[in-house]
């Protein structure tokens, strides 16, 4: 009795160790800044602030979420955002924007009490994702306020799709792609938008 017992419980041992060996390795992912200085320009003295950024409920999770097609959605168990994905969003983005303005005062929100920008760009995303092999997508609406946020100047829309191979690293890779896509089409509506002092 005490020898079968002991059989069953080293097979359970062993069984549970053979498991964890066989667990996945996960992989975790970051978006980066990768824009290169254009022609459009600010002026010196304009202060300008990326935020706030909504993203939808779906994508508030660190695991990378994939679209199968239609209505259904794969969150992935062992490919892992590195940090949250909306303040990554939009401090990506602010970089990317000053990096193509080459302008140092751009800033992602949230923002001291005490400090706030002079314009400001709100940004409400309505796709960041796509299939693992096949299309992804950013779909947005972006405002741009002036008057430290009291006046809206204008309103518009953005749209792009990039492919993905079936990696999640090109996934990433489609979804960065994207994000700098939408950067400098912003920049260049930001440097006709807002007036040269």
């Amino acid at each position: 009795m005490m020898m079968t017992l002991r059989t069953a419980l080293c097979a359970s041992l062993a069984a549970f160790l053979v498991g964890c060996a066989a667990q996945p390795e996960t992989h975790y992912y970051d978006l980066m800044a990768q824009s290169e200085a254009s022609d459009a320009r600010l002026t010196e003295s304009v202060t300008l602030g990326i935020g706030p950024v909504s993203l939808p409920q779906m994508l508030d999770r660190p695991n990378i979420v994939v679209r199968k097609g239609g209505t259904q959605v794969n969150v992935a168990n062992f490919h892992i955002w590195a940090g949250e994905l909306e303040p990554v969003f939009t401090r990506v983005l602010a970089e990317n924007v000053s990096l193509q303005l080459k302008h140092d005062a751009v800033w992602p929100s949230p923002w001291d009490n005490r400090f706030r920008p002079e314009y400001q760009v709100r940004i409400f995303v309505d796709r960041f994702s796509g299939e693992l092999k096949g299309p992804v997508s950013l779909s947005l609406s972006w405002t741009l306020l002036a008057d430290y946020g009291q006046r809206v100047v204008t309103t518009q829309r953005y749209r792009s799709v990039l492919h993905s191979d079936g990696s999640y690293q090109a996934y990433v890779q489609a979804l960065n792609g994207l994000l700098e896509g939408f950067s400098g089409e912003l920049a260049s509506e930001l440097a006709q938008s807002i007036p040269q002092k």
